[in-house]
Protein backbone atom coordinates (compact mmCIF):
# COMPACT_ATOMS: atom_id res chain seq x y z
CA UNK A 1 0.00 0.00 0.00
CA UNK A 2 1.01 3.32 -0.57
CA UNK A 3 0.88 6.67 1.58
CA UNK A 4 -0.29 10.13 -0.01
CA UNK A 5 2.42 13.42 0.72
CA UNK A 6 1.50 16.76 0.07
CA UNK A 7 3.46 19.78 0.14
CA UNK A 8 1.48 23.32 1.70
CA UNK A 9 2.35 26.70 2.14
CA UNK A 10 3.44 27.89 5.18
CA UNK A 11 4.40 30.90 7.35
CA UNK A 12 7.14 30.20 9.35
CA UNK A 13 7.84 33.46 10.80
CA UNK A 14 4.19 33.32 12.14
CA UNK A 15 4.54 29.73 13.31
CA UNK A 16 8.02 30.63 15.35
CA UNK A 17 6.81 34.17 16.57
CA UNK A 18 3.08 33.28 17.65
CA UNK A 19 2.30 29.07 17.29
CA UNK A 20 5.57 27.76 18.93
CA UNK A 21 5.47 29.75 21.98
CA UNK A 22 1.38 29.03 22.45
CA UNK A 23 2.44 25.76 21.96
CA UNK A 24 5.06 26.01 24.97
CA UNK A 25 3.13 27.48 27.29
CA UNK A 26 4.64 30.74 27.17
CA UNK A 27 2.20 32.89 24.96
CA UNK A 28 -1.97 32.47 24.74
CA UNK A 29 -4.10 29.56 25.67
CA UNK A 30 -3.93 26.31 23.84
CA UNK A 31 -7.60 25.22 25.77
CA UNK A 32 -10.13 26.08 23.52
CA UNK A 33 -8.09 24.72 20.38
CA UNK A 34 -7.32 21.63 22.66
CA UNK A 35 -11.37 21.38 23.16
CA UNK A 36 -12.28 21.36 19.61
CA UNK A 37 -9.31 18.88 18.71
CA UNK A 38 -10.36 16.39 21.02
CA UNK A 39 -13.85 16.05 19.42
CA UNK A 40 -12.71 14.22 16.36
CA UNK A 41 -9.31 13.03 17.79
CA UNK A 42 -11.25 10.99 20.42
CA UNK A 43 -12.66 7.80 19.28
CA UNK A 44 -16.62 8.16 19.97
CA UNK A 45 -15.85 12.14 20.19
CA UNK A 46 -16.82 13.69 23.28
CA UNK A 47 -19.93 14.70 23.62
CA UNK A 48 -20.37 11.35 26.34
CA UNK A 49 -17.85 12.87 28.60
CA UNK A 50 -19.36 14.87 32.16
CA UNK A 51 -17.86 18.56 31.87
CA UNK A 52 -15.43 17.45 34.46
CA UNK A 53 -14.40 14.90 32.80
CA UNK A 54 -14.04 16.85 29.67
CA UNK A 55 -12.59 19.38 31.20
CA UNK A 56 -9.80 17.15 32.83
CA UNK A 57 -8.68 15.62 29.68
CA UNK A 58 -8.25 18.92 27.83
CA UNK A 59 -6.28 20.14 30.85
CA UNK A 60 -4.22 16.36 30.61
CA UNK A 61 -3.72 16.93 26.53
CA UNK A 62 -2.29 20.71 27.01
CA UNK A 63 0.01 19.64 29.63
CA UNK A 64 1.10 17.17 27.76
CA UNK A 65 1.56 19.27 24.27
CA UNK A 66 3.28 21.82 26.30
CA UNK A 67 5.70 19.64 28.24
CA UNK A 68 6.72 17.84 25.02
CA UNK A 69 6.63 21.18 23.03
CA UNK A 70 9.78 22.34 25.40
CA UNK A 71 11.90 19.78 25.06
CA UNK A 72 11.71 20.60 21.18
CA UNK A 73 15.07 23.14 20.40
CA UNK A 74 15.06 26.38 19.25
CA UNK A 75 14.44 25.05 15.60
CA UNK A 76 11.25 23.14 16.97
CA UNK A 77 12.81 19.82 14.55
CA UNK A 78 15.19 17.89 17.44
CA UNK A 79 14.76 16.77 20.68
CA UNK A 80 18.29 16.15 22.07
CA UNK A 81 17.22 12.40 23.54
CA UNK A 82 15.27 11.44 20.46
CA UNK A 83 18.65 12.11 18.36
CA UNK A 84 20.67 9.76 20.57
CA UNK A 85 18.16 6.48 19.00
CA UNK A 86 20.32 4.83 17.06
CA UNK A 87 17.76 2.24 15.33
CA UNK A 88 13.84 1.64 14.49
CA UNK A 89 13.80 -0.63 17.62
CA UNK A 90 15.09 1.79 19.94
CA UNK A 91 12.82 4.90 18.51
CA UNK A 92 9.44 2.52 18.90
CA UNK A 93 10.52 2.04 22.36
CA UNK A 94 11.41 5.74 23.21
CA UNK A 95 8.01 6.83 21.53
CA UNK A 96 5.64 4.65 23.40
CA UNK A 97 7.46 6.01 26.63
CA UNK A 98 7.03 9.25 25.56
CA UNK A 99 3.42 10.03 27.12
CA UNK A 100 0.94 12.17 25.28
CA UNK A 101 3.62 11.81 21.98
CA UNK A 102 0.47 10.60 19.93
CA UNK A 103 -1.48 13.40 21.42
CA UNK A 104 0.95 15.80 20.82
CA UNK A 105 2.04 14.95 17.00
CA UNK A 106 -1.97 14.63 15.95
CA UNK A 107 -2.22 18.51 17.57
CA UNK A 108 0.66 19.58 16.06
CA UNK A 109 -0.71 19.00 12.53
CA UNK A 110 -4.21 20.03 13.46
CA UNK A 111 -2.90 23.49 15.18
CA UNK A 112 -0.02 24.47 12.09
CA UNK A 113 -3.28 24.46 9.77
CA UNK A 114 -5.52 26.07 11.66
CA UNK A 115 -2.80 28.73 12.42
CA UNK A 116 0.15 29.08 9.82
CA UNK A 117 -0.76 27.13 7.07
CA UNK A 118 -3.32 26.13 4.36
CA UNK A 119 -4.66 23.13 3.92
CA UNK A 120 -5.76 24.29 0.10
CA UNK A 121 -4.60 24.93 -2.30
CA UNK A 122 -1.88 21.92 -2.18
CA UNK A 123 0.42 19.69 -4.49
CA UNK A 124 -0.53 16.25 -4.33
CA UNK A 125 2.79 14.55 -4.15
CA UNK A 126 1.80 10.93 -3.90
CA UNK A 127 4.15 8.31 -2.71
CA UNK A 128 7.40 10.79 -3.60
CA UNK A 129 8.62 13.74 -2.78
CA UNK A 130 9.44 16.89 -4.57
CA UNK A 131 13.24 15.83 -5.85
CA UNK A 132 12.29 12.81 -7.60
CA UNK A 133 10.38 15.15 -9.90
CA UNK A 134 13.59 17.15 -10.95
CA UNK A 135 16.72 16.35 -12.67
CA UNK A 136 18.88 17.80 -10.60
CA UNK A 137 21.87 17.30 -8.56
CA UNK A 138 22.42 16.96 -4.37
CA UNK A 139 25.67 18.72 -5.21
CA UNK A 140 23.55 22.03 -6.19
CA UNK A 141 21.35 24.30 -3.24
CA UNK A 142 18.32 24.08 -5.00
CA UNK A 143 18.94 20.38 -4.86
CA UNK A 144 20.13 20.23 -0.87
CA UNK A 145 17.46 21.85 0.22
CA UNK A 146 14.40 19.73 -1.28
CA UNK A 147 16.47 17.00 -0.44
CA UNK A 148 16.23 18.58 3.23
CA UNK A 149 12.42 19.12 2.33
CA UNK A 150 11.95 15.59 1.53
CA UNK A 151 13.53 13.77 4.66
CA UNK A 152 11.22 12.64 6.94
CA UNK A 153 11.23 14.00 10.78
CA UNK A 154 10.26 11.00 12.60
CA UNK A 155 9.46 13.06 15.62
CA UNK A 156 6.27 14.24 13.92
CA UNK A 157 5.61 11.44 12.08
CA UNK A 158 6.69 8.27 13.27
CA UNK A 159 3.52 6.45 12.99
CA UNK A 160 3.27 7.23 9.58
CA UNK A 161 1.29 10.17 9.48
CA UNK A 162 1.46 13.84 9.69
CA UNK A 163 4.03 16.40 9.03
CA UNK A 164 6.77 15.30 7.53
CA UNK A 165 9.03 18.39 7.31
CA UNK A 166 9.07 22.08 6.48
CA UNK A 167 11.03 24.70 5.07
CA UNK A 168 12.01 28.17 6.32
CA UNK A 169 11.68 31.21 4.31
CA UNK A 170 15.22 32.31 4.09
CA UNK A 171 15.81 28.46 2.20
CA UNK A 172 12.91 29.09 0.19
CA UNK A 173 14.24 32.48 -1.18
CA UNK A 174 17.70 30.62 -1.66
CA UNK A 175 15.65 28.04 -3.14
CA UNK A 176 14.16 30.36 -5.59
CA UNK A 177 17.38 32.16 -6.57
CA UNK A 178 18.66 28.65 -7.69
CA UNK A 179 15.82 27.81 -9.69
CA UNK A 180 17.65 27.36 -13.16
CA UNK A 181 19.20 24.56 -12.07
CA UNK A 182 14.95 22.86 -11.36
CA UNK A 183 15.18 21.12 -14.49
CA UNK A 184 12.61 18.81 -15.31
CA UNK A 185 10.73 17.15 -17.95
CA UNK A 186 7.05 19.05 -18.18
CA UNK A 187 5.78 16.73 -15.67
CA UNK A 188 2.84 18.24 -14.19
CA UNK A 189 4.31 18.15 -10.37
CA UNK A 190 7.15 20.17 -11.50
CA UNK A 191 5.48 22.46 -13.17
CA UNK A 192 3.18 22.86 -9.88
CA UNK A 193 6.03 23.07 -7.66
CA UNK A 194 7.58 26.03 -9.58
CA UNK A 195 4.24 27.97 -9.55
CA UNK A 196 4.12 27.30 -5.64
CA UNK A 197 7.90 28.49 -5.45
CA UNK A 198 7.09 31.58 -7.68
CA UNK A 199 4.14 32.66 -5.35
CA UNK A 200 5.54 32.07 -1.64
CA UNK A 201 8.53 33.78 -3.24
CA UNK A 202 6.48 36.51 -3.95
CA UNK A 203 4.44 36.63 -0.57
CA UNK A 204 7.64 35.54 1.31
CA UNK A 205 6.28 32.12 2.40
CA UNK A 206 7.57 28.88 2.84
CA UNK A 207 6.51 25.45 2.17
CA UNK A 208 5.35 22.90 4.97
CA UNK A 209 4.88 18.85 3.98
CA UNK A 210 2.66 15.92 5.31
CA UNK A 211 1.73 12.32 4.82
CA UNK A 212 -1.07 10.94 5.20
CA UNK A 213 -2.80 13.72 7.50
CA UNK A 214 -6.09 13.96 8.72
CA UNK A 215 -7.45 15.67 5.20
CA UNK A 216 -11.20 15.61 6.35
CA UNK A 217 -10.39 17.36 9.04
CA UNK A 218 -8.31 20.15 7.66
CA UNK A 219 -9.67 20.97 5.53
CA UNK A 220 -12.82 22.27 6.89
CA UNK A 221 -10.24 24.16 9.16
CA UNK A 222 -10.57 28.96 8.15
CA UNK A 223 -8.74 28.80 4.23
CA UNK A 224 -6.58 32.23 3.16
CA UNK A 225 -4.47 32.13 6.57
CA UNK A 226 -1.18 32.63 4.30
CA UNK A 227 -2.99 34.80 1.20
CA UNK A 228 -5.84 36.41 0.69
CA UNK A 229 -8.33 35.00 -2.06
CA UNK A 230 -8.32 37.90 -4.38
CA UNK A 231 -4.05 37.34 -4.75
CA UNK A 232 -4.24 33.67 -6.03
CA UNK A 233 -6.65 35.28 -8.81
CA UNK A 234 -4.10 36.95 -10.58
CA UNK A 235 -1.51 33.42 -10.88
CA UNK A 236 -1.51 31.01 -12.99
CA UNK A 237 -2.25 27.73 -11.39
CA UNK A 238 -1.61 24.57 -12.79
CA UNK A 239 -1.00 21.02 -10.55
CA UNK A 240 -2.88 22.74 -7.63
CA UNK A 241 -5.60 20.50 -5.52
CA UNK A 242 -8.09 23.28 -4.41
CA UNK A 243 -10.84 20.49 -2.99
CA UNK A 244 -11.21 17.20 -2.17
Amino acid sequence: MGYWRTLHLFDDRKFYTETVPALKGEKGDLTDDCREFLKTHVVGGTLHLSKEKLEKLVNKTVEKIISISNSLDKTFKVNNLHQKVVNTNDEMVFFNNLEGYYDFTSFFEYYIFKTCADYFPYIGLGKGGVSRNFKISEKKLSGAIIEELDDWNNFFCFHGMGITNWMSHDDLQYLYLDKDNLKHDGNEIAKAFLTFLEIAHTYELCFIMGVDMRDEILQSLPDHKTLRPDLWNLQNLPGLIWSM
